[in-house]
């Protein structure tokens, strides 16, 4: 079957007369892949239609044309079949995002194009210039039921936007290219994508930042905790999927390894209510016990799925002492036998290890697995100059440590080490 045959006209959709205006027969998906800020690991591909051959009918005038002909939705579930098309060619895992105007998700070819299963792909709207936004709600809801993300791209950020971004709580918040490009060191573009950042954390969803124009674009998405990347200096979007520019890949990896070794303990404004009952129970603990209470009010408070403590045992070893969320660890671990945990005790600096990255230490990557976690997130907690031992912040699920996860563990980490020389102190003498 060719390319030309898989896009004939279905019912409800372009007519013979159409065609000629729109000739299908010339349509091309473009793939660009959208990248993990923390590690560079390429996560979607977003899948751009092109019309090759005609300079002047670019994809935004051969829908504004089709539109005024009264086609515009039939044309855009033309694109969209097109595109998921693309799907299969992609490596495992690696989903499909394409793009759906929000007037047209209602129409009938449009929810033909998108019909069945839906797991694995991403489809983004524009949510300020639906003209309906409570019937958008809806159609959406649905296409999430059947397993697609939805990515909601040009977020306003007045009060109205704001709200019905909330109301929506979409996967995927999309920063636009021109808040994104060029941010480093513009004060006010980096408070709107704090702001937008901070609104999606307490929604639920993930942040994309496209229009990546340069490394120091990406270096700052990752600094502002930025989930996700697009742009030219990552990939331009090409017939088949582009890897990652190197560069790209090893400027997520620096700016991981600088947010992993940054020593601030002030604790985020929006999450002081989180952690103030766990250091306050942390400080005045005098037992053991206390510790594993205030943990536990910790892990909790942060929706962490396990919090260990353990602690540096003569001759090299590592023992847990305390588990929240967990059962506790009886194996006593020797230090030489995970090198990241040994040099994150040695230099002070956290490290994360994540099951589905295969960068991340094997033997960490092994340990998680025996323990049913997928995200390993390792703090040294240090007193008088000494490591002591680590706490472990695990979870079940993927989860990409954030810099307000960082400083919570550092905080933790802190007043730990306090409580451990006070515990010492305490000790009777032998």
């Amino acid at each position: 079957m060719t390319g030309a045959d898989r896009l004939e006209p279905r019912a409800g959709e372009l007519s013979e007369s159409d065609q000629q205006l729109w000739p299908l027969d010339r349509l091309e998906i473009a793939l660009q892949p959208i990248i993990d800020v923390s590690t560079g690991a390429i996560v979607a591909a977003e899948a751009l239609a092109r019309f090759p051959g005609d300079e002047e009918q670019s994809v935004e005038h051969a829908l504004l044309d089709a539109y005024d002909r009264g086609g515009g939705p039939q044309l855009e579930a033309a694109c969209v079949r097109a595109a998921l098309q693309r799907h299969t060619e992609l490596p495992d895992g690696v989903l499909i995002s394409v793009n759906v105007s929000p007037d047209a998700v209602s129409h009938p070819a449009v929810r033909h194009a998108l019909g069945g299963d839906l797991s694995g792909v991403i489809v983004e709207v524009t949510e300020q210039s639906a003209s309906e936004p409570d019937a958008l709600f809806g159609e959406l809801a649905d296409l999430r039921r059947r397993g697609a993300l939805i990515a909601i791209d040009d977020v306003s950020t007045g009060y109205a936007g704001l709200l019905r971004l909330a109301t929506l709580r979409p996967d995927i918040v999309k920063l636009d290219r021109g808040l994104v490009t060029g941010a480093r060191g513009n004060l006010a573009k980096v408070a709107v994508i704090e702001s937008l950042v901070s609104l999606s954390r307490r929604i639920g969803a993930q942040v994309l930042g496209e229009g990546v124009e340069s490394l120091d674009d990406l270096i700052n998405l990752a600094a502002l905790d930025v989930n996700y990347a697009q742009g030219w200096a990552i990939a331009p979007a090409a017939a088949t999927l582009p890897a990652a520019a190197p560069a790209a890949v090893r400027a997520c990896r620096g700016a991981r390894t600088q947010l992993l070794r940054a020593a601030s303990l002030a604790v985020p404004l929006g999450s002081v209510l989180e952690v103030r009952g766990s250091t306050v129970a942390l400080a005045g603990s005098v037992a053991l016990s206390d510790v594993h209470t205030a943990l536990t009010r910790a892990a909790a408070g942060l929706g962490i799925d396990a919090i260990g403590l353990s602690t540096v045992v003569e001759g090299g070893l590592l023992q847990e002492i305390s588990s929240a969320g967990a059962p506790m660890d009886a194996m006593v671990y020797v230090l030489a036998d995970y090198p990241a945990t040994r040099r994150a005790l040695e230099s002070g600096v956290m490290i994360e290890a994540h099951l589905s990255d295969a960068h991340s230490d094997p033997a960490e990557r092994d340990l998680l697995l025996q323990q049913g976690m997928a995200s390993l997130l390792v703090t040294p907690v240090v007193g008088g100059g000494t490591p002591l031992g680590i706490l472990e912040f695990r979870n079940r699920r993927h989860r990409r440590w954030t810099n307000d996860d960082m400083t919570h563990a550092r905080n933790l980490a802190e007043h730990t080490a306090n409580v451990l020389l006070r515990l010492a102190d305490d000790a009777p003498t032998p």
